[in-house]
């Protein structure tokens, strides 16, 4: 069967330039504009050169000039590829090969798209009919004036068949209305607006020209046959005279007839009622008789597409920016919309309606294929053919009519050989009879759903009861076991057995905790409370800068909790910190950590309870420091060291401490000192020297100076601190309260000058004063002035430091004058007349 032919006014030339806009984009070729070259030699600079360098610029700008007008024309002898584009003088449009239908075609058109559009969506189609089936397409112009489209093949496709130019003198420009243009010297032999495709673009015109002559023609738009396939396709919209009046109209060339009649003004009310900014223009005279449009606004392109179902769809350009309108002109031709409604035959009343069914196709047996034709083409078939029961296409690019006339019973039982899309046909009547028994049933699901509903919204209404009732009891059951084995790792922290949790009632339950499971125990906000008395001032052992320290008694062993207050400097991160860091050492010179608890804004650390509380509260009291005679303050400084080289070289992690201060040293039962306070800590790698922040943190007066002024740190910082702090010990001053009137105007200044005149014995603590103890104290006042030197070069390792503590006889180097006022912290007019303490950990912020 062959598919029905265009009437003869609406023949198509199969060379004839059509284009097409698909609803989906399509692929093609990069646009990019025609390019040459050219380069000036080097002229020296001589009178003689000027008239070579004059003739040469000229010759340049004229490359120039030739350059700049081909972008937008082809020239005889010239050549379009697939690479190269033709861009309009306006940088619009572009004119080159594309490829449609994606990886699946390899069919190559020339058209015309808009530039800036990235899916090079075409406006216009030379050779629609005649593709080009690889990448080898050339547009040229031919010897005779002509433009041809050639291939590897050597087949040549004449673009402007009907309007031949008489000599070989003519130019191709691409104009800045987006139409292609033959010219001989002034004069148009052809352009791409004279044959229209489904585009139609401001400034073309749809209707008849020359009339009364030999050369009488119309202009007409042609859908595409697929959205991939440019071919021309099931509808047409052209302008006809009919009993002298002129109409718009659908055409159906499958069939040879009018399917609907639009007049000039209905149309144009059409557009008006979509968009406000057409001008539409409708000329009628003894020559001519046209339509055409232009738009009102000058920042904005529209125009209108026929597309290959039969709508009539509108675009808009502004700027770059290509969109739809919200709704076509007509919408879906066949849903009978008023304005554009297509009567089809109804030469089956009774099974006039189809409906789309996905999965399987019958076999290849069963029906009748025709090549070529659109899935409007095949409905309209299937209709004129009450034995056709179904219809659909079987190619991918939705061409091709697949017609099936057996049985509908028989084709649904039929076993489809690939998946497909297939529209069957459906009687009217029955489809009724079946609509009510579809309501009917779906009548009795609903009755039957009123009934249940209810049953089933109690039943799960109970069990969500039931399973909440039974969450909330394992989570308390949970709750209780975690508090049970919490408090067991809280024994095994003190060395305890964790049998002595079972005297207490409240965790008979408690089941075996290892002591592999060194885990940090999490305790209850509740739980801490409990133990310190709800936080009772009686229990309350100190402040410090980050909050208070009370005592507490938990499972008959007497804790020390650390509350961080709510308002400190320390925030999650240096809680976080400390736990971490405590929680890897282990060190009889460390305080250790045995829990913490984080629950709401709390931030609670227990430690073990210290009787004899914080050094400097001996040392700086005078009831208390005749207590602490000589041998046991030398005991106190190399339990310091001690603990200070761990952190330094052999625990699991190098720590080093930045806030080491008398009040950080705590002292137990037998007076044996413990490094504590570890919230300002860091971490260095195993080849890590020294580190810089731009948060100084830590306390004046024990902070060396390259820290407190540039934030840079490292075990040598820790050094200095230690080495104020045995000042301080050996001495009974507290540096950052020292005032000396005829002295210097801090501790470590006083006692560089006494040790400088050998008169070091006259900074030993007054409660000492035991002649015995002289030697000892020179050395550990030489110890202390090298670990105060100003530079961390000069200050020895704290291992240097214990063999120093530990050899009497050792020949010490001389120390360096230590830091006087030149650093921050260290002195002050005001602390010097006032006496100012200022003991608390600081934080500092600098610009980065």
């Amino acid at each position: 069967m062959q598919r029905p032919m265009l009437p003869s006014r609406f023949q198509v030339d199969q060379s004839m330039p059509f284009t097409e806009n698909p609803p989906e984009r399509l692929q093609g070729n990069t646009s990019q504009r025609l390019e040459n070259s050219s380069s000036m030699a080097t002229a020296q600079f001589s009178l003689s050169d000027m008239f070579t360098k004059f003739c040469v610029f000229l010759v340049f700008c004229s490359c120039c000039l030739r350059l700049s007008e081909a972008t937008n024309t082809l020239l005889p002898g010239q050549d379009l590829k697939d690479n190269k584009t033709l861009v309009s003088s306006n940088e619009e449009f572009a004119l080159g090969f594309f490829r449609t239908g994606g990886s699946s075609s390899s069919n190559y058109y020339l058209g015309i798209w808009f530039k800036d559009d990235p899916y090079k969506v075409p406006v216009w189609v030379a050779n629609r009919e005649q593709p080009i089936p690889d990448s080898s397409g050339v547009l040229s112009i031919r010897s005779d004036g002509n433009l041809v489209i050639s291939d590897r093949r050597l087949i040549q496709v004449l673009v402007n068949p009907a309007m031949l130019a008489t000599n070989g003198s003519t130019v191709a420009r691409l104009l800045d209305s987006g139409s292609f243009v033959l010219l001989e010297g002034e004069s148009t032999v052809w352009e791409s607006f004279y044959y229209p495709s489904d585009t139609f673009l401001p400034g073309m015109k749809l209707g008849f020209f020359n009339l009364g002559t030999e050369k009488a023609r119309d202009q007409f738009l042609v859908s595409w046959q697929s959205p991939s396939v440019p071919s021309t396709g099931s509808f047409v919209l052209a302008l006809m005279a009919t009993m002298n009046k002129t109409q718009l109209m659908f055409h159906r060339d499958d069939v040879s007839r009018v399917i609907r009649y639009l007049d000039e003004h209905r149309f144009r009310s059409l557009l008006n009622s979509l968009l406000e900014d057409y001008d539409i223009t409708f000329v009628s005279d003894a020559g001519e008789m046209y339509l055409t449009y232009d738009t009102s606004v000058t920042d904005r392109m529209s125009w209108f597409v026929l597309s290959p179902s039969g709508q009539i769809k509108a675009f808009t350009k502004i700027g770059k920016e290509i969109s739809a309108v919200y709704s076509p002109i007509c919408t879906n031709t066949s849903s009978g919309s008023s304005d554009c409604h297509i009567d089809k035959p109804a030469l089956c009343p009774n099974a006039n309606n189809f409906r789309l069914t996905e999965g399987s196709v019958p076999k290849p047996n069963a029906f009748n294929e025709l090549d070529h034709l659109g899935i409007s083409d095949c409905e309209i078939m299937c209709r004129r053919n009450c034995s056709c029961n179904a219809f659909g296409s079987y190619r991918d690019d939705g061409t091709g009519c697949q017609f099936f006339y057996g049985d509908l019973n028989f084709f649904a039982d039929e076993t489809g050989q690939r998946d497909a899309v297939m529209l069957v046909r459906w009687n009217i009547n029955e489809t009724a009879a079946h609509v009510r028994r579809k309501a009917e049933h779906w009548s009795k699901r609903l009755l039957w759903l009123v009934l249940i509903a209810p049953v089933v919204l109690l039943v799960v209404s109970a069990m969500v009861s039931i399973s909440r009732w039974r969450n909330s009891r394992i989570a308390a059951w949970k709750n209780k076991m975690d508090t049970a084995r919490n408090l067991g790792l809280f024994l095994i922290q003190l060395g305890s057995d964790v049998s002595e949790a079972n005297q207490d009632s409240r965790y008979s339950k408690l089941i075996s905790v290892r002591k592999r499971d060194h885990e940090l125990p999490i305790l209850s906000f509740s739980c801490v409370s409990a133990a310190t008395g709800n936080f009772s001032a009686e229990n309350k052992l100190g402040e410090g800068g980050f909050g208070p320290v009370y005592k507490g008694m938990l499972l008959g062993h007497e804790i020390a909790v650390k509350r961080l207050s709510r308002k400190s400097g320390q925030g999650l991160e240096e809680f976080k910190n400390e736990v971490q860091v405590i929680l890897k050492l282990q060190h009889r010179n460390l305080v250790r950590l045995l829990g913490c608890c984080i629950e709401r804004d709390e931030k609670i650390l227990v430690y073990e309870y210290l009787a004899n509380k914080s050094l400097d509260s001996f040392l700086f009291d005078p009831n208390k420091k005749p207590s602490l005679e000589w041998k046991r303050r030398v005991r106190i400084i190399e339990g310091i060291a001690q603990g200070l080289l761990y952190l330094h070289q052999y625990s699991r992690l190098r720590v080093i401490h930045r806030d080491l201060k008398t009040s950080n040293i705590l002292l137990d039962s037998n007076m044996n000192p413990k490094i504590s306070d570890f919230g300002m800590a860091r971490i260095f790698g195993e080849n890590q020297a020294q580190a810089k922040t731009a948060r100084v943190v830590g306390t004046y007066g024990y902070m060396s100076p390259e820290y407190a002024v540039h934030g840079l740190f490292s075990v040598k910082s820790d050094v200095f601190s230690f080495g104020v702090i045995m000042l301080e010990i050996i001495s009974g001053r507290k540096n950052t309260m020292f005032a000396h009137s005829d002295h210097s105007v801090n501790l470590l200044g006083y006692a560089w000058e006494l040790w400088k005149f050998n008169r070091g014995v006259e900074l030993m603590d007054p409660a000492l004063a035991n002649p015995s103890s002289f030697g000892e104290f020179s050395l550990c006042l030489h110890i202390a002035l090298l670990c105060v030197q100003e530079h961390p070069k000069d200050r020895p390792s704290t291992s240097d430091v214990v063999q120093m503590l530990g050899n009497k006889c050792a020949n010490l180097p001389s120390p360096r004058p230590p830091p006087y006022c030149s650093h921050i912290g260290y002195c002050s007019s005001q602390e010097r007349q006032e006496g100012v303490t200022n003991d608390l950990t600081c934080s500092t912020i600098e610009a980065r």
